[in-house]
Order: structure tokens, then sequence, then C-alpha cells
């Protein structure tokens, strides 16, 4: 008898990450809100960012280019800035869709806040999803690691 495994939904599920940076809160703040620099630490490991645009107001739109590079995959998000309350936090929604046909993979709320700690800054990270594809159900039950990896790698940036 084979046993099948099943995925609980993670919509209406929030992801917490934190990590301490060792450097200053407007700095890692800026990290967040200047494209050239997010395009240097978000996603996961092995992925890069070719194309990366954000407009840090309110309304503003989020536009990020995501490559695995293993295999050349692109997984494109677009979305809107929320909340900007500089140095301390950011809201953002996010969508990954399928660019061949738009449809939505997964969607969420990120809201990013960064507490000053002597120096150094304490970033933590809220993701509340708000819509996943099947396809990515098992992704979605992932996103913690992959956002403990963008932290790492937007620490060795600032």
């Amino acid at each position: 008898m084979t046993a099948e495994a099943t995925i609980e939904s993670m919509i209406g599920k929030e992801v917490v990450v934190s990590r301490l940076i060792d450097a200053p809160r407007e700095r890692v703040f800026d990290a967040w809100v200047k494209p050239e620099q997010l395009a240097r630490w978000w996603g996961p490991r092995g992925f890069t960012n070719p194309r990366c645009e954000i407009d840090p107001r309110p309304g503003g739109k989020i536009y990020i280019e995501m490559l695995r590079e293993s295999d050349g995959v692109m997984f494109p998000l677009d979305g809107e800035v929320e909340i900007v309350e500089a140095p301390s936090r950011i809201v953002l929604r996010a969508r990954g869709y399928n660019p061949a046909n738009d449809k939505t993979t997964i969607e969420d709320r990120v809201t990013a806040t960064f507490e000053d700690r002597g120096g150094k800054t304490l970033v933590t990270v809220h993701l509340f999803v708000l819509a996943v594809a099947p396809a990515f159900a098992e992704a979605a039950h992932r996103m913690d690691i992959g956002w403990s990896q963008s932290l790492q790698k937007l620490e060795g940036t600032t």
C-alpha cells in the first residue's frame, strides 16, 4: 500500500523569518528600496535577478525577474508597494506568475520591519499567503527556507 502525501493549503497562512544583520538600519532599509541593491539579494540561493524595478512609495510598482541559475528558468513577479515608513517598515503585495499565460503562481503580502539593535538591524519578514496555484503548493511550504536564504544574501550585501 502506498501512502499519498497531502499538502495543506498555505492560503491564509503566515510565515515569519528574522535575521540580525550587522549593518545600520538605514543601510538595510535602502537595500529593500533601491533596485540595484534589491537585485543583489532577492530570492533564495541559486537565483539571480537580471531585471529588478521598484518604485518605493505607496502605489509604486515592483517587478523582479528571478532567474534560477541551474536551468535558466525565469520566475517573474510583479506587485505594488503598499506602505513605506522609512527606515522602519515596508509592505509589498507580490504576485509570481507564469509568463506564458499570465496566471498567478503565488501571491502574498510581504511586511518587512527593521529594528535598530545597537548599530545592527533586526529584519523580520512577515509573509502572508493570499493565493497559491496547485503546482506551486509544495514550493509555498518552503517559503521560510527561501526567505531565510534571501536574508542571508541580504546580510552579505549590506
